[in-house]
């Protein structure tokens, strides 16, 4: 027999002892462990079986070597060839172990690797021959780990009495997939029951599956009770699945409002602004101002500063005021809030003052107007009693000058008298 036709004997030999693994659809490799997670590193088996008829393998090697990209950078094979000897006989079978490393950023999924057989064969006592065969692929399985996380939310600050739209999103921040997921929100514990209440068909919500790098979201309204206390509330949530169990919460802070409630009483020439906190908040340093209006004037200072306010409390300011018209009374409600920030409040009260009140308003613009003419009369008197001295000097001589001939004569006359007595 020529060396052409032994050399194609014994490869139709070698690959009919590698026939049994090829007729397989798949063909995983057998781990140490099972599942095998990102991270791992675990020993790999690849049973060879010798199911030539007559066919003797000596010095066998056998490499596991990754088939794709994919493959190589997600698995690490750390023993690259393993000696697994002879095999003489047919069924005699050797297994060659493998130690691999799982990379942590693998994800889950099916890795392919080749199998290489180098062995040295003899057909007969004429000689042996060096081949090297390649079996069907092998799989190795890796596991991932779903991580899901609360990505994003639109929670925030509410207020008493309101109603919140919320969206959760949710992220696989892990290597594996998350199968069948639903997240419950838990609004019954005692310190909540009373706070929030979910409106809808239920608190628990569907995420469907996700794979590494995978987002969904949830949509549901939240309704806040009219009295709930200010604070941060955090209101649990569990996420669950076929694979996956974890719990995370939701911070959602109450903002109290403040506001105020007015009135107002006549109390003889006053007018008495009563202030009421309507809001949950405390209300410190707080001022009243009835700011310059077409209908309404104050006599004196038009601000009050009432101090503070705790939710519930009330208190009144003074003003003397008088009404020219029928609108609304603009006010000003100046404090600082629990933050320690100053802010401004402008209320509309309507206000309808009596006629006593009106007309005790009038008299005294009456008075202050007569009082401001007296005055001035009084004022004109003592500035012309001041002027009457200069006034008889000057008179006194306007007469001796209109009379200063008629004295002159009469003088003449009595001189002359006088001589003639004489």
């Amino acid at each position: 027999m020529n060396i052409k036709i032994r050399k194609f004997i014994f490869f139709m030999l070698i690959s009919l002892l590698f026939l049994q693994s090829a007729s397989a659809a798949k063909t995983y490799l057998v781990t140490e462990h099972e599942p095998v997670y990102p991270g791992d590193t675990v020993f790999v088996w690849v049973p060879i079986t010798n199911i030539g008829y007559g066919t003797w393998l000596s010095d066998t090697v056998v490499k596991l070597i990754p088939a794709n990209n994919a493959t190589e950078k997600a698995v690490h094979v750390l023993d690259d060839a393993v000696v697994i000897g002879n095999l003489e006989d047919w069924n005699d079978m050797r297994t060659a172990k493998f130690k691999v490393h799982i990379d942590k950023s693998a994800v889950e999924g099916e890795y392919d690797f080749h199998v290489h057989i180098i062995s040295k064969g003899k057909v007969d006592s004429s000689g042996s021959l060096s081949t090297t065969t390649m079996q069907e692929d092998k799989i190795l399985v890796v596991s991932g780990s779903p991580v899901i996380t609360l990505s994003n939310s639109s929670t925030g600050t509410v207020a008493p009495g309101s109603s919140n739209e919320f969206v959760l999103k949710f992220r696989n921040e892990g290597t594996g997939t998350a199968r069948s997921l639903y997240v419950d929100i838990d609004t019954a514990m005692e310190h909540l029951t009373n706070v929030f209440s979910i409106v809808g068909s239920g608190t628990r919500f569907s995420l469907g599956s996700l794979g590494p790098g995978e987002e969904a979201e949830i949509r549901f309204t939240l309704l806040v009770d009219a009295q709930a206390q200010t604070g941060v509330y955090n209101i649990p949530i569990k996420i669950s699945g076929m694979n996956y169990s974890a719990s995370d919460s939701i911070g959602v802070g109450v903002a109290g409002i403040t506001d105020f409630e007015l009135s107002y009483q006549e109390s003889g020439s006053s007018f008495l602004l009563s202030v009421s906190n309507v809001g949950v908040n405390p209300a410190k340093a707080v001022s009243v101002e009835v700011p310059p209006q077409n209908s309404f004037s104050v006599t004196g200072s038009n601000t009050q500063v009432i101090g503070n306010l705790n939710s519930g409390d009330y208190t009144s300011a003074n003003f003397q005021v008088s009404q020219r018209g029928s609108s609304d009374m603009n006010i000003k409600i100046m404090y600082t809030d629990a933050a320690g920030v100053r802010r401004l409040i402008e209320k509309k009260l309507p206000v309808k003052l009596s006629i006593a009140m009106t007309g005790t308003a009038s008299s005294s613009t009456v008075d202050q107007h007569e009082a401001m003419h007296s005055g001035s009369t009084s004022n004109t008197s003592k500035q012309a009693a001041s002027f009457v001295p200069y006034l008889g000097i000057a008179l006194l001589g306007i007469i001796g000058i209109w009379q200063r001939k008629s004295i002159s004569e009469m003088y003449q006359r009595l001189k002359f008298q006088r001589q003639r007595r004489k």
